[in-house]
């Protein structure tokens, strides 16, 4: 008969030890416990009975009380197995006990995440609450704690069907002679894995609960001041989003049915109300709050679409990143096809969403102006066949302002197309045939428009047409400036370039003077999308550097000192919140205003020689507020005048004046938008 060796007598008086060991009390007072489990040792606050001792004897040598010799690999062990003996090994209660509470904790955590899964399926069809399971408090007094990793109905947790891979749909086994070819690779890619994150929604318009759970609810925000913002947004707003924003008439209605796009309206209506600078942090906060828990959710619906619509057209702060997300979500519950179904179908909910996408479409080309970097929707059959849309019986009279806009945009893209990305090159000759051509289109644009456009909308009186001639001078200066791409400081203009110049500082001066001196657009200032605050900057600012660059050559400093003052003084008294970009603005306006009393010591007169402008010495050396000023800074039409807040320029250079004494400063806001 062998002997046992060393090491299996040694394992043996450690396990011995480790089981007469008493357990030492942890940091709550209880005693804790290590148990085998299937994936290791684990460690439990709960109180276990502990067993002195383990069977190591099979139940023959137990009888007859003699030495049992048992392998590593179990039973049987070696007297039996010269016997011809029946060799059971009995299991120690300890053992059984593990066995049992491993399989009680199981089944534990299963119970906890249905009820979880169900509780929130009652909450969403608004029934009464569940009790809470009554394993729970039993499994809290006397058995080991449920996995961190476990669902609960209040957090955010990983459940253990996550760890099993994708999410897939349960469906029939396709095969090859199911349908024909699929037009779309992912289609395959779908068939054989059938991943439901590869396939769009079943259902954009999800069922909505009747329940109501929103931060006004739970009294973030009083009622009163939600309905006042709601009013604001509904009967004033949104009709210059040409009325899609909104298609609820009760604010009871809008939060039943969807609590982001009810946030995402209360926001832009708190950053245009006066009264409600304290309430704007709250709202914003609540609407970032809902992108982010929202951000992966698999089924959306028109009204999610629509709220990021809302932000993309007046929020500066989230525009560029909203826009970019809300192609993609579009795009995957095939918006851009709801244009076709339109038409066809004369589908009113088709013509919706039609809509939606047009308006995607209207932001993505304005910040890929604003931002001067690629837009991300290409024209299609929707974009080029705006025609037939506003034709379609579908299409209303606020129509007419959308699909001219699609026409204008597109125009737009045209020009950022064959002028790419500033490389600090000067613009070719051969590009003046170009800017010609767009010239007479957008002239067109503006001859059809503004006889289209009938005189007075309700709610927003005749800015529609005033905000035509805003659009057209705006896309005048985005189109002429760009010969200005190139020019060092001591370079002059050429003269086949010096007409557009001069369009582009008319282009400016008209904008600036048309928000000054009209009622109409001064009282749109408060409503009109941040687009066109930031094009506003854009010529303000422009109107500045060429008048600090050639003098007079192509406008008095005077004449823009004067423009610029009086739009300050327009942007301070308007009736807007705080955090509105014509608020904003004033400060910066003020300070690059000043650079204008700054006297000309060392500016020499340009000479004119055969229609060409030749600058002998722009700034004499001894100017140093001007140094700084070549020609690749001074024209950077790659400004981020879409960011928060927009007038984001370096103001450094111009914090002194001519005698040295400090200009005075204005607090930049901040835009973290929090009550102060």
């Amino acid at each position: 008969m062998a002997k046992r060796t060393w090491s299996d007598s040694a394992a043996a008086t450690s396990a011995d030890a480790a089981a007469l060991t008493p357990a030492r009390p942890n940091g709550n007072g209880r005693t804790a416990s290590h148990r085998q489990s299937i994936t290791g040792i684990v460690s439990n606050d709960g109180t276990v009975p502990q067993i002195s001792r383990k069977i190591k004897a099979c139940a023959a040598c137990r009888k007859h009380k003699i030495k049992c010799l048992m392998d590593e690999s179990g039973p049987p062990c070696r007297r039996c197995a010269e016997r011809n003996l029946g060799c059971v090994l009995s299991k120690s209660l300890q053992t059984i006990m593990d066995e049992k509470s491993q399989f009680s904790e199981s089944v534990v955590q299963d119970l906890e995440q249905m009820h979880s899964a169900l509780r929130q399926v009652m909450t969403k069809l608004n029934l009464p609450e569940l009790p809470p399971l009554q394993s729970i408090n039993s499994r809290e007094e006397g058995s080991p704690p449920k996995d961190d990793h476990a669902n609960t109905s209040h957090h955010l947790s990983v459940s253990q069907e996550e760890f099993r891979g994708p999410s897939c749909d349960n469906s029939p086994k396709a095969t090859p002679e199911d349908e024909g070819l699929p037009y779309v690779p992912i289609h395959s890619l779908y068939t054989l894995t059938k991943l439901s994150a590869l396939r769009s929604p079943d259902n954009p318009e999800a069922q909505k609960g009747n329940a109501i759970n929103d931060f006004i609810a739970r009294g973030a925000l009083s009622l009163a001041d939600a309905e006042s913002l709601f009013s604001l947004y509904r009967d004033r707003l949104d009709r210059y989003m040409y009325g899609i924003g909104c298609r609820y008439m009760t604010l009871e209605e809008l939060r039943r049915k969807s609590p982001i796009l009810s946030a995402a309206t209360l926001t832009v209506a708190a950053l245009h109300d006066p009264k409600a600078d304290n309430i704007y942090g709250i709202c914003s906060g609540e609407f970032r709050r809902l992108m982010e828990k929202s951000m992966f959710e698999r089924r959306i619906d028109r009204d999610y679409l629509r709220a990021m619509c809302v932000a993309s057209y007046w929020l500066s702060d989230l525009s560029w990143m909203l826009s970019g997300y809300a192609i993609r979500r579009a795009a995957e519950c095939n918006l851009h096809n709801s244009y076709n179904q339109a038409i066809k179908e004369q589908s009113q909910e088709a013509a919706d969403c039609a809509r939606l996408w047009y308006i995607l479409y209207i932001c993505d080309q304005h910040l890929a102006t604003l931002y001067g970097r690629p837009s991300i929707v290409q024209e299609d059959s929707s974009i080029q066949g705006w025609e037939q849309f506003l034709k379609s019986p579908v299409a209303t009279e606020e129509d007419k302002r959308l699909t001219g806009q699609v026409m204008l945009v597109s125009i737009l893209r045209n020009i950022r197309e064959l002028f790419g990305t500033d490389k600090g090159e000067p613009i070719p000759r051969v590009y003046l045939n170009h800017i010609l051509q767009f010239r007479r289109q957008l002239d067109e644009w503006y001859t059809r428009w503004m006889g289209e456009l009938p005189e007075q909308w309700t709610q927003i009186g005749s800015f529609p047409r005033k905000g035509t001639i805003l659009h057209y001078n705006f896309a005048q200066i985005h189109l002429y400036s760009h010969i200005f791409r190139g020019l060092s400081n001591d370079a002059p203009i050429p003269h086949y370039f010096l007409d557009c110049a001069m369009q582009a500082v008319n282009a400016a001066t008209a904008i600036i003077d048309l928000i000054i001196t009209d009622p109409d657009v001064a009282v749109g200032i408060v409503g009109m999308p941040s687009y066109m605050l930031s094009m506003t900057a854009f010529a303000c600012m422009f109107l500045i550097k060429v008048a600090v660059k050639y003098g007079s050559d192509l406008i008095e400093r005077q004449r823009v000192h004067d423009l610029t003052t009086n739009l300050v003084r327009q942007f301070r008294s308007l009736k807007a919140g705080k955090w509105h970009l014509a608020n904003l603005m004033a400060g910066g306006l003020e300070r690059m205003t000043a650079t204008l009393a700054t006297p000309d010591l060392g500016q020499v007169q340009p000479a004119v020689y055969n229609n060409a402008v030749e600058h002998v010495d722009m700034v004499m050396p001894g100017n140093q507020v001007y140094t700084d000023m070549d020609g690749d800074t001074f024209f950077d039409y790659d400004m981020s005048f879409g960011l928060s807040p927009v007038f984001r320029f370096d103001p450094s250079m111009f914090t002194v004046d001519a005698s040295g004494q400090s200009l005075p400063t204005y607090p930049e806001a901040d835009y973290g938008m929090r009550p102060q």
